[in-house]
């Protein structure tokens, strides 16, 4: 099974997602966090920093790991996700390359909402991540 890195970055209470360009076999068109396959000799945080970098042209400074899990919908989709909180990065957000089409600040509120979400637990993910260490008032 395909093991995929993904860095959600965070600002102000936002997370930054990235249009899937239609052109993509799985998930075309949906928002999803910049990242991508684990090569071969490669770590989880390692292959995150550097999809971060090829796909937003940012460099990752702090982070930690947010959640792990195994995605099997749909089945062509089937991946083990490590998904990183960074909190500090070098560089300003901008897309290079062709994989995604647009780049933009998602509040909680908005994330809750998004229908398009790849993969599908992805909202999840981010509301907790949005919560305070104190959890919910």
């Amino acid at each position: 099974m395909p093991e995929i890195a993904m860095g959600a970055l965070s600002r102000n209470g936002t997370f930054l997602l990235a249009r899937r360009s239609s052109e993509r076999r799985i998930y075309p068109g949906r928002w999803s966090l910049p990242g991508g396959h684990i090569e071969d000799g490669e770590d989880a945080e390692a292959a995150m920093r550097r999809e971060l970098m090829e796909e937003i042209s940012v460099t990752p400074e702090r982070w930690q790991l947010a959640r792990k899990f195994v995605s099997q919908a749909p089945p062509e989709a089937s991946a083990t996700f490590h998904v990183y909180h960074v909190e500090s990065w070098q560089g300003f957000p901008k897309l290079v390359g062709d994989e995604h089409t647009e780049l933009r600040w998602f509040s909680a509120a908005e994330i809750e909402c998004e229908t398009e979400l790849a993969p599908p637990q992805l909202g999840e993910i981010l509301a907790s991540l949005a919560i305070p260490a104190g959890g919910k008032d």
